[in-house]
């Protein structure tokens, strides 16, 4: 089981999200902004990161670039309802996972979160 972080200003989204990673067995971690959710990811065991682009306090860029400098092998699934080319460079550029539109598909976001757990395994064993 892990713990997930799921971090989204839209309280909809953020339930929807929680409630999948329940189905999926594991463990939500709630925040309604990218600086709770920083503060979070420093405080829990975090495995998983889904963050919203556009958040207060902190957008979902700032959070996966602060969670890297404090563990470079974390893995973040950023989720925006404004797609474009430029946002999906720079997720890439800074080591996201992966990038996801909204609307949310739940059997996409169930297959990004069992990859991105994979990926965080392998990353671990990585030297």
């Amino acid at each position: 089981m892990a713990n997930i972080l799921v971090a989204d200003d839209e309280v909809s989204i953020r339930k929807l999200l929680s409630r999948i990673v329940e189905s999926m067995e594991h463990t939500p971690v709630e925040a309604s902004n990218g600086k709770e959710a920083f503060e979070k990811f420093k405080e829990e065991s975090i495995d998983l990161s889904i963050v919203d682009l556009n958040m207060p306090q902190l957008d979902g860029l700032g959070y996966l670039k602060a969670v890297k400098e404090l563990d470079p092998k974390a893995v973040v699934i950023v989720v925006t309802g404004f797609p474009s080319a430029e946002t999906i460079i720079e997720t890439i550029e800074d080591d996201g996972f992966t990038y996801i539109a909204k609307p949310i598909h739940v059997e996409q976001i169930k297959d990004l979160i069992e990859r991105g757990l994979v990926s965080r395994e392998t990353r671990l064993n990585e030297k």
